[in-house]
């Protein structure tokens, strides 16, 4: 990862293309000792199903970042959702779970000995969505269990590292590590010929990142917030005011309690630490570093003050990436007050003596705008075509 992969004719910068498809066991030790997790009356551990499936010829090519399943706790009597997108939050649309939420191939990669690989990750996934219903109804009911635990924890965890937001996050993080690595080859004078033209430029020209290298870095990020999980106690909260919660395409919330909304970072994990995580728009699982024990729901409770159901809805709203997700429109202004800001990152290459330094904050921006990837010569000349229009007109590619 990090390595320049570079069209001769055109020096456009990219990471190259990635070869390591997801790693496939099959059986119940898939999870490992880690899964080893008793089943009760009625729930079973997603740890016992297989995400080894047959049929690799299937056709199905849109792929939910967002589980259906999980929208489902959302949905009006009709069976819709209401969906705030983030660039026209004045204006949602009701529709069903299954058709937002997707990207075609967003999950596809490629094989080494060729073609495409569509299912893998899905399938993985689709364990712990197909004991979602049964869980939800057994929390419903007020029960708690080790499996319960461990199926929500299962929810949290894909619906933080899957989505759009972490995967936008991880491209930004190799682009400011291809633009560290560039400024410190031209410091030494040691930039390839095919990058000359771009000497001086390393803050502005155009990098596209692999979208299939921000798949392989699920793995890490799991294990991140496996290891949070295990400084947090958690608690199911039943909302029993007339406000229903609401969720969005990133709904695990992580940041600093002691902060207000205006002073918080996203995915601050250095101090106190809280995380919400709506279930259906009436329960939400709440984590606090000052609870235990820890990683797993230890205690329920109700909410009836409506203001402590707006300020969670504040907070769900402020992670939101793309779209806002509610069961009806009691909260517009809510959503359409953090709209313009997402969780992301600030990146920048700073050069401090002889050595040259990456520095990343999390912060609440703009949503980024990424860069394409480049992977045919045919797209390179397109790309500098355009540069160099923007550069006669006095224009900058944005980054």
């Amino acid at each position: 990862m990090g390595q320049l992969n570079v069209f001769s004719a055109t020096g456009v910068i990219s990471v190259p293309e990635a070869q390591r498809p997801l790693p496939v066991t099959s059986g119940a030790n898939y999870f490992g000792e880690w899964g080893n997790v008793p089943p009760d009356a009625d729930v079973q551990p997603f740890s016992m199903k297989n995400p080894v499936r047959e049929g690799g010829d299937r056709t199905n090519r849109k792929h939910h970042f967002v589980s259906i399943t999980y929208m489902d706790g959302f949905t009006d009597e009709t069976g819709r959702v209401q969906v705030y997108r983030s660039e026209d939050p004045q204006n949602p649309h009701a529709t069903q779970p299954r058709a937002t939420g997707y990207q075609k191939q967003y999950y596809s990669q490629p094989l080494p000995e060729g073609g495409i690989e569509h299912h893998r990750f899905e399938d993985l996934f689709n364990t712990i969505e197909t004991v979602w219903p049964e869980t939800v109804r057994a929390l419903e009911a007020r029960r708690l269990s080790q499996a319960i635990s461990f199926n929500v924890q299962g929810m949290q965890t894909i619906m933080r590292v899957r989505v759009p937001a972490a995967r936008d996050r991880t491209a930004l993080m190799l682009e400011a590590k291809l633009r560290s690595e560039c400024k410190a080859l031209e410091e030494i004078g040691a930039l390839p010929p095919e990058f000359a033209r771009y000497s001086g430029q390393s803050g502005t020209v155009p990098i596209g990142i692999n979208p299939h290298e921000t798949l392989h870095a699920m793995k890490q990020q799991f294990k991140e917030f496996g290891d949070l999980c295990f400084r947090l106690g958690f608690e199911v909260l039943y909302n029993r005011t007339g406000i229903p919660f609401l969720t969005s395409d990133n709904p695990v919330c992580i940041y600093d309690p002691r902060l207000s909304p205006v002073d918080r970072r996203p995915y601050d994990y250095s101090g106190e630490v809280e995380l919400l995580f709506p279930v259906t728009s009436r329960m939400i699982v709440r984590g606090s570093s000052k609870r235990g024990p820890a990683n797993v729901i230890s205690r329920q409770g109700d909410i009836t003050d409506r203001r402590i159901v707006r300020r969670m809805n504040e907070t769900i709203a402020q992670f939101a990436y793309r779209m806002t997700i509610a069961r009806d429109r009691s909260c517009d202004e809510i959503i359409q007050r953090h709209a313009a800001l997402v969780p992301t990152i600030r990146t920048e290459v700073r050069q401090v003596g002889k050595e040259i330094q990456k520095h990343v904050r999390e912060i609440f921006g703009p949503r980024p705008n990424l860069s394409q990837y480049i992977d045919t010569p045919e797209k390179a000349v397109r790309l500098e075509e355009k540069m160099a229009a923007q550069a006669a007109a006095g224009k900058h590619e944005p980054t």
